[in-house]
């Protein structure tokens, strides 16, 4: 094995040497003075006194010199320290030097110089953790799903809602790969597009999941977009997921509204048009042209109660319409319902009893609008009666509510009909002794939102072939709501 030796002239031996030679300069001018002019025997004789001086010059040379160079040395050396210190990030670093002079002055300015840096450090720090804290808060309490993921498609982030869609734990998922825990295709080719920028591409696409949590199916829009630096360098990508499957129903329905009503409006105009041609034949007799005239005037009556209800509908729902309440006895509007209108039950030989308790209390509603709900109720059971029933209607008051019941003995509704009973245009089909009766299809929808405008609530009992239940609750009045007047101008107010 080699050894090589290096010699490294260090700042000490450097200013040992200056010094060393500085002081033995007189002495080595003395020395060749005293060689040059002075005899022998002079030399001779001061000979001893010359190697005492010149060993006492050489002995106090040396020790000035280590001295001074030492002095010198050691602040130079606590500041090459310092500056390493720094360099390494460690601003806590202090020079000690117990001197005034230029050195002492330049160790108490780099003392100054670390603690300024320190404190501009701390202040960095405590910025930089605020903001990120800031962020991780912003994106924690977010209401969509955000996921983050760097350059690798490691996930850097991702919050709550995040985790409840995708069923992932934040513990397990950071900085673990994306497709290790999803793995749609259509959701990793986004975030994989979106890392390259010379690529152009849709930043959106929709992906379906069933989470644990809701246990249905949500449909969900996913963005992705580049996130760069301030050096114009990729440090990631940010996925934010947005619910989207009520908006998906929103259209749905719109999309079913649009059909059911051009069909609802179709066949009442198919009839109306067909008949009025035929009334246009010249040899046509009297007879057949009130037949006629008679469907036509049927067919448009229907189709106004059609337009009327809806346009009640879309009334209620936009906040439009105006509400007249006036306190009433419900027993007597109930009662004077079925007198008015009794006529249709005993076309099919149905039996009408209603029950009412005494002592009721008033409740304050619009009159036409609940005398509307009753007799929309009462219509449908005789309606989907057969003949020789009953129908009973009674009143009852429960807590700080009164409910009305209307039980028939009809033809019934199934299980799978009853969640879309109060649904626009929705008509019983899975029954085919009630396919051929006529009806619009809005009347128990409009009966709800009369009654949810009241503050009560409309539901259902029904078992096929044994009959059906309808009952809507309203309040009891107790006095507090006045005039009818001053719940038009709030109404108004509200739209």
């Amino acid at each position: 094995m080699k050894f090589k030796l290096v010699k490294v002239k260090t700042l000490f031996h450097s200013l040992f040497g200056i010094f060393l030679f500085v002081s033995m300069l007189p002495l080595i001018i003395w020395g060749i003075y005293f060689l040059r002019f002075l005899n022998h025997d002079e030399i001779r004789a001061s000979a001893l006194f010359i190697y005492i001086i010149f060993l006492l010059t050489v002995g106090l040379s040396l020790g000035a010199a280590y001295y001074l160079a030492k002095r010198l040395r050691n602040p130079l050396k606590q500041l090459k320290k310092s500056a390493t210190e720094i360099a390494r990030g460690n601003f806590s670093h202090k020079i000690y030097v117990n001197s005034d002079d230029e050195v002492g002055q330049v160790a108490k300015l780099f003392n100054y110089m670390t603690t300024e840096l320190r404190r501009l450090n701390e202040m960095n720090l405590n910025e930089i953790i605020t903001e990120k804290n800031k962020t991780k808060t912003i994106i924690k309490n977010i209401a969509d799903g955000v996921i983050v993921t760097d350059p690798d498609n490691k996930i850097v982030i991702i919050n709550s809602v995040a985790e409840k869609l995708f069923d992932i734990e934040e513990n397990e998922a950071m900085n673990q790969p994306i497709d290790r825990f999803i793995d749609r295709k259509e959701l990793l080719d986004l975030i994989a597009m979106a890392g390259d920028e010379n690529v152009d591409h849709d930043n959106a696409v929709e992906i379906s999941v069933i989470p644990r949590v809701h246990r249905k199916k949500l449909i969900l829009q996913a963005k992705s977009a580049l996130v760069i630096s301030n050096e114009d360098a990729s440090i990631g990508i940010v996925t934010v997921f947005r619910d989207v499957t009520r908006e998906k129903e929103i259209d749905r329905m719109k999309t079913e509204l649009v059909s059911m009503v051009a069909h609802e409006l179709r066949s009442p105009l198919t009839s109306i048009a067909g008949f009025s041609e035929l009334l246009l034949d010249p040899d046509l007799d009297k007879e057949q042209s009130n037949e006629y005239a008679e469907i036509i005037l049927k067919e448009s009556n229907r189709l106004s109660n059609l337009i009327n209800k809806f346009l009640d509908i879309s009334r209620i729902e936009s906040g439009k319409s105006q509400v007249n309440k006036i306190p009433l006895d419900l027993g007597i509007l109930v009662s004077n319902i079925l007198e008015y209108n009794k006529a249709q039950a005993d076309k099919k030989k149905i039996k009408v009893e209603l029950d009412v308790p005494t002592g009721l209390p008033l409740v304050n509603v619009d009159k036409g609008m609940i005398e509307e709900v009753v007799l929309n109720l009462f219509s449908n059971a005789v309606k989907y009666s057969p003949e020789k029933r009953k129908i009973d209607i009674s009143l009852k008051q429960e807590g700080d509510e009164l409910i009305v019941a209307v039980k028939d003995q009809g033809y019934g509704i199934s299980d799978e009909a009853l969640p879309h009973i109060f649904n626009k245009f929705y008509r019983v089909t899975d029954n085919e002794e009630v396919r051929d009766i006529e009806g619009s299809g809005l009347g128990l929808s409009l009966a709800k939102e009369i009654v949810e405008l009241h503050y009560g609530s409309i539901w259902v009992e029904s078992e096929l072939g044994k009959g059906s239940t309808f009952y809507f609750s309203l309040p009891v009045w107790d006095g507090s709501e006045q005039p009818s007047d001053l719940y038009e101008v709030e109404n108004e107010l509200a739209m």
